[in-house]
C-alpha cells in the first residue's frame, strides 16, 4: 500500500514539474528580433501604386510613409559610460523607410527590408504627421497598432507640427538612443506638470468613450537636434480638430485637475507700478459639479491651485503682497479657463470628459436626450453652461520674509 503511494506522488510531482522544462521551447533570442523603438506614419510623397499585401489593399490616402527606429544588437548603451554620443558614426539605431497602401502594408514591407523578425515589444514612441492627423485622421492608423498584442498600452502617440520622420532623425546631444531622448522629455515634461498624461492606452480609452474626446502631444523638431513641445492637439471623432498653446495647456490641465503643476505666471503688485511677482503651481485639485437648470446639463468646475512665490521685484512685507497676489491670479486663471472652455464649444469637442460626468450621474437624460435622439454628445456639449470657479494658494515664499 505504502509503494502505491510513494508511485502515486512520483507520478504527480512529474506531471507538475516535466512540462515545466519545455519554458524555453519557442524562445528567441534578442539578437534574432528586429527590435523597433519608435515609429513615424506620414503621408506618402508619391502615391502608392501596388501593395506587398495585394492589391485589395486600400486606405483614405495614397499611401503611408514609415520611418522606424530599428535597434543595432551590440550597439545598444548598458550604462552611462558605454556606446557613443548623439553625433557618433557608430549609431545605436538604424533608421529604416518603407511606403505601403496601408500601415500593415508598409510594414510588411519593412519586414522586406530587415532580416530578423520584426518586434513591436519595445516601441516606445509614435509620431504621426499633423497632415494625417487632420484628413482623414488617426483611426486607421492606430487600428494596426490597437490589434497587435505586442504593443505597449504605455508607449508615447505624439503629432508632430511638420513631416513626423524629421522626430525619427532627431539626433540630440543629450541621449545617444534617440527614441529615450523623446520619451524622457515627455516624462520629464509629465513630472514637471507641463503635459498630463496622455499615453496610447489613455488615447484608446478617451477616443473610445461616448462623452470625451482626446488630445494628444503636439510636437515638432527645432535644429534637427532638439525637440520643441507646442502644446496638445485636440481631436473629435479621431480627426485633429486645433491645439493648444503653453497657457491653454495650463488652463485644460487645470480644469482637468492634473495634479502636478509646473507653470509660472507674472502679475503686478498691488499699487506698485514696475513691480511684478512670479508664482510657479505646484499642485491642483478640481471638483466638476453637474446639475440641471430647466431640464438642461449645467457644469460647475471648481480648481484649487497652490503654488510658491519665485520672484518678487520690490520690497514690501509679504502679508501685504499675498492676498493682492493671490487674488490677481485667480482672476486670469479664470478669464483662461473661460476661454478655453468657449474654445472647446466652438470646436465641438469635449476633452475634458463632462459627457462622462453626464453618462454616469444622469442616465436617465443620456438615454432619452441623447441615445433615444441619435445625438451626438459634442455636438449637444457645445451649447451646455459651463461656469469656472478657480482659487490660487500660495503655501510658501521661499526663504526672504520681504
Amino acid at each position: 500500500m505504502k509503494s502505491k503511494l510513494q508511485r502515486w506522488i512520483f507520478a504527480v510531482v512529474c506531471c507538475a514539474v516535466f512540462p515545466q522544462l519545455t519554458g524555453c521551447w519557442d524562445r528567441l533570442e534578442i539578437e534574432d528580433r528586429g527590435t523597433i523603438l519608435g515609429m513615424s506614419i506620414d503621408r506618402a510623397k508619391e502615391p502608392v501604386t501596388s501593395a506587398i499585401t495585394g492589391k485589395a489593399a486600400k486606405s483614405e490616402v495614397d499611401g503611408y510613409d514609415i520611418a522606424a527606429q530599428v535597434a543595432i544588437p551590440g550597439r545598444i548603451p548598458l550604462g552611462p559610460g558605454e556606446g557613443t554620443s548623439g553625433g557618433g558614426k557608430d549609431q545605436p539605431i538604424w533608421v529604416v523607410h518603407a511606403v505601403g497602401r496601408t500601415v500593415d502594408d508598409a510594414v510588411n514591407v519593412l519586414q522586406q527590408k530587415l532580416a530578423d523578425r520584426i518586434f513591436f515589444g519595445h516601441l516606445r514612441a509614435i509620431v504621426i504627421s499633423r497632415d494625417l492627423a487632420e484628413s482623414p485622421g488617426v483611426h486607421d492608423i492606430q487600428d494596426f497598432f490597437r490589434r497587435n498584442a505586442e504593443i505597449r498600452r504605455l508607449a508615447w502617440l505624439m503629432i508632430s507640427d511638420g513631416r513626423a520622420e524629421e522626430v525619427m532623425q532627431l539626433q540630440s546631444k543629450l541621449e545617444r538612443v534617440p527614441t529615450l531622448y523623446l520619451v524622457g522629455t515627455m516624462d520629464h515634461a509629465v513630472q514637471l506638470g507641463k503635459l498630463p498624461n496622455m499615453f496610447l492606452g489613455n488615447y484608446w480609452s478617451a477616443s473610445s468613450s461616448k462623452g470625451e474626446d482626446a488630445v494628444l502631444p503636439f510636437v515638432a523638431v527645432k535644429d534637427k537636434e532638439r525637440l520643441d513641445l507646442k502644446g496638445l492637439a485636440i481631436f473629435r471623432r479621431e480627426k485633429m480638430v486645433g491645439t493648444l498653446n503653453t497657457l491653454e495647456t495650463a488652463a485644460f490641465m487645470e480644469m482637468t485637475g492634473e495634479r502636478k503643476a509646473g507653470f509660472g505666471v507674472s502679475v503686478p503688485l498691488p499699487g506698485q507700478a514696475n513691480r511684478s511677482a512670479i508664482v510657479r503651481g505646484v499642485d491642483r485639485k478640481a471638483v466638476v459639479k453637474l446639475h440641471f437648470v430647466h431640464g438642461k446639463p449645467t457644469i460647475d468646475v471648481y480648481s484649487y491651485v497652490e503654488g510658491n512665490i519665485e520672484e518678487l521685484t520690490g520690497h514690501q512685507p509679504l502679508t501685504t503682497v499675498i492676498p493682492g497676489v493671490e487674488r490677481e491670479i485667480s482672476k486670469d486663471l479664470e478669464e483662461n479657463q473661460e476661454k478655453l472652455a468657449h474654445k472647446m464649444q466652438t470646436l465641438h469637442a469635449d476633452v475634458f470628459g463632462y459627457g462622462e460626468y453626464v453618462r454616469g450621474y444622469a442616465p436617465h437624460y443620456w438615454n432619452t436626450c441623447i441615445v433615444a435622439k441619435h445625438k451626438q454628445w459634442d455636438d449637444v456639449f457645445s451649447t451646455i453652461p459651463i461656469h469656472v470657479h478657480c482659487q490660487l494658494y500660495i503655501r510658501r515664499a521661499g526663504m526672504s520674509i520681504t
